[in-house]
């Protein structure tokens, strides 16, 4: 549920002249800089895995054969066989169906006993606008607890490093995990590299009795291998990067600059992958993955503005399908995280609500437009609406 960060044009034709300006002098100054390339991602996707498959495909063949192998894979990465996939769609058709044993048909007093904690990404549109995301989210915190649902909105920093929020996660879910009978984290976006750390680092101090309660991670379009945009916008020597990097320090906004560094490094450590199903006994990972919805294999939306999005695809070491800020393939887990992984395919971009189920049912109907890529609050409430009407009790039970 996650708006594009964009570019405000309602300035006066002066001041984009001298941005320009700026930008040519930043250029100048920053060319020669040198910068150390992060290759976490590079190291992210070992042989045979997914999103190593169709990183090698995009670079032999292109993006449009990639696409095809990416949707085969998700396919058979899908646990639950398309089964959620074709729940949710016919919740998302029907606002008024729950299915009999889904989630929001159980009985008060065991959805009060579940715990729905929301970790929102970066934030996304001007200031003027306000964070489009942190709204977004609201409103889907606002329909689970209408729903019966303890739910929980927690304190992030919108621009703020994997390692400082990983922090703040860590003090508020401690409290959540004392309360519940059984946990569901929601993350949008950035937030699942703040959970990811979260589960890596401070969940796994939990005492056993409260991470066995940790039943479902929803990850809606979730960085869970790292941001090829981002780590691109990072490290990248390429005038338009290092430029870009220019203006934000410039401009006093260091920490975006160090949020994109940190979206552009794979969150997982190698010697915690393995451990998370004992760590973690009941947990299933449920990916809403992006694919893009163009018949070139990419998105059809302006996300980031379609020029960016062409520099990084012809300069970017790696690249494969994406939604305009993470590679398809990076958004589920890798092989190695032998966690009870669904996958719901959508098409479209980041700005996942905008986009469609494969069948051509928009996954936000009644609350999104075609062409509109602003989100609004009750976007998010239609959308976590449609998923608890949906997912079987079973994930809890």
């Amino acid at each position: 549920m996650n708006g594009a960060l964009k570019p405000d044009h309602t300035g006066e034709p002066q001041l984009r002249c001298f941005a320009a300006a700026l930008l040519v002098i930043l250029l100048m100054l920053t060319s020669c800089a040198q910068v150390t390339r992060n290759d976490s991602l590079a190291k992210a996707a070992p042989p045979g895995g997914l999103l190593g498959e169709v990183r090698e495909i995009t670079r032999n063949e292109g993006l449009t054969a990639a696409r095809e192998h990416l949707v085969a894979g998700l396919e058979r990465l899908d646990a639950s066989g398309g089964e959620l996939e074709k729940r949710v769609v016919r919740t998302t058709r029907d606002p008024d169906l729950v299915l009999s044993d889904a989630l929001a048909a159980m009985p008060l007093s065991a959805r009060r006993r579940t715990a729905i904690a929301i970790v929102p990404g970066t934030r996304a549109g001007s200031k003027a606008k306000g964070d489009r995301t942190v709204e977004c989210l609201k409103g889907a915190a606002e329909m689970s607890r209408e729903m019966g649902f303890s739910t929980y909105f927690l304190d992030t920093e919108a621009r703020g490093t994997v390692e400082e929020n990983a922090d703040r996660v860590a003090l508020q879910l401690s409290e959540v995990f004392e309360k519940s009978d059984r946990v569901i984290l929601l993350m949008l976006s950035k937030g699942a590299h703040d959970v990811i750390r979260y589960l890596q680092e401070g969940g796994s101090s939990l005492p056993a009795a409260h991470r066995e309660k940790l039943a479902v991670v929803l990850s809606l379009a979730g960085t869970v291998q790292g941001s090829v945009v981002a780590e691109w916008m990072a490290y990248s020597s390429r005038p338009l990067a290092v430029t870009t990097r220019g203006f934000l320090r410039l401009s006093g906004q260091d920490e975006a600059i160090a949020m994109l560094r940190s979206v552009g490094t794979n969150p997982w450590h190698p010697e915690d992958m393995a451990e998370m199903p004992d760590r973690y006994p009941n947990l299933t990972w449920i990916s809403i993955a992006m694919v893009p919805d163009g018949p070139d294999g990419r998105i059809t939306e302006k996300l980031w503005a379609p020029y960016i999005r062409k520099r990084i695809e012809k300069t970017a070491p790696i690249y494969s399908p994406n939604d305009g800020l993470v590679e398809t393939a990076a958004s589920v887990l890798p092989e190695s995280v032998a966690l009870r992984q669904w996958v719901v395919p959508g098409l479209g971009s980041h700005a996942m609500p905008n986009g469609t189920y494969r069948n051509g049912v928009r996954i936000a109907p009644r609350t999104t437009e075609i062409g509109e890529e602003d989100l609004k609050p009750e976007t998010g409430g239609e959308v976590i609406s449609a998923y608890l009407r949906a997912m079987p009790r079973t994930l809890i039970d």
